[in-house]
């Protein structure tokens, strides 16, 4: 007769397969969900001209330049929406997406045109309302 508590390799090989098997299973479905973004707001930010009457300086022109390199960063990083410069005054207006005014009121310093003084400029949050596709 066998003794009930005698154990085969076999039956101590499957149940421990098992768990081998099971156990990343196990693991993935104890993992919290990756974190959320953080939520983006939007903020308009007008540039103006320090010298609106005075020619552009060598320098300036640099800074104008470097200023549009750096809007196509912000672009390719999806922060900028758009931007656009108005003829009479020569305004630049920046529509952009941050976590907080503070983020934008960094991406505003970190504008070449703005460092250099070439343009002052001003953040305010931003919603847009309405708009139309592009045309």
């Amino acid at each position: 007769m066998k003794s009930p508590l005698r154990t085969t390799p076999l039956a101590l090989f499957v149940p421990l397969a098992v768990a081998v098997l099971l156990s990343p299973l196990l693991l993935a479905a104890k993992k919290e969900p990756p974190p959320q973004p953080a939520e983006k707001s939007r903020f308009l930010i007008r540039l103006a001209p320090v010298r609106p009457e005075a020619e552009a300086s060598d320098e300036e022109k640099t800074r104008i330049l470097m200023h549009f390199d750096y809007l196509k960063t912000l672009l390719a990083e999806g922060k900028l929406i758009l931007e656009g410069m108005t003829t009479d005054d020569y305004a630049d207006y920046l529509v952009i997406e941050a976590t907080s005014r503070e983020e934008a009121e960094r991406i505003l310093a970190g504008d070449p045109a703005v460092s250099g003084n070439v343009y002052k400029g001003e953040v305010h949050p931003f919603r847009i309302t309405l708009s139309r596709a592009s045309p």
